[in-house]
């Protein structure tokens, strides 16, 4: 992934994600009950997988973006601008709670599809993962708040800045005024 922003933090993932990964699958065939004899041909494969998917996984906090690279044969690489992002909600189910895992879901402003921008599953330490993705969104809103403080004109600058403006138009209008006289006269 590259980088054009220095990296902040990066998230790990825990190692007991690709054991709640292997749970869920084993609990989806056995519902399925006709897939049950192959449970022992399914879970190698699911565990060979989840293991590569969580080992590429990158999620890398900059100063201002969160940038999310996963997937093993179709690559995927998101970088969400922190000033667009409006929570980042944490779930967990009565699995999750059993590896002491938590999912956490990225939402944005103007979001065209349903349902979090990015979920991932497994950060380690992913409170405080949060609470550092948050804070730096809170920086850099209030950068561009400063910013946009300095890049606004004040009342008395304002006043000057209109009354140069009027005297410069004043001064367009006289030459445009000698340039008709001018050619007025040269049609006579």
């Amino acid at each position: 992934m590259t980088n054009r922003s220095p990296v902040l933090r990066e998230a790990s993932i825990k190692p007991e994600v690709i054991r709640y990964q292997m749970w869920g699958t084993a609990i989806l065939v056995t519902c399925t009950v006709v897939a049950i004899p192959l449970l022992p041909l399914i879970l190698p494969i699911v565990y060979y997988f989840t293991k590569r998917y969580y080992a590429r996984l990158e999620i890398v906090l900059t100063r201002r973006d969160l940038k999310v690279r996963r997937g093993i044969w179709n690559v995927e690489e998101k970088s969400v601008p922190l000033e667009k992002i409006t929570d980042l909600a944490l779930n967990q189910g009565p699995i999750m709670r059993l590896f002491d895992i938590k999912g956490m879901k990225v939402e944005t402003a103007g979001q065209s599809s349903e349902g979090a921008l990015v979920t991932i599953v497994g950060i380690d330490g992913v409170d405080e993962f949060r609470d550092a993705v948050l804070d730096q969104r809170d920086r850099v809103s209030d950068w561009q708040e400063e910013d946009e403080d300095a890049a606004r004109p004040q009342a008395g600058a304002r006043e000057e800045a209109t009354a140069g403006s009027l005297e410069v138009l004043g001064e367009i209008r006289d030459s445009l005024k000698r340039i008709e006289q001018n050619l007025a006269g040269r049609a006579d």
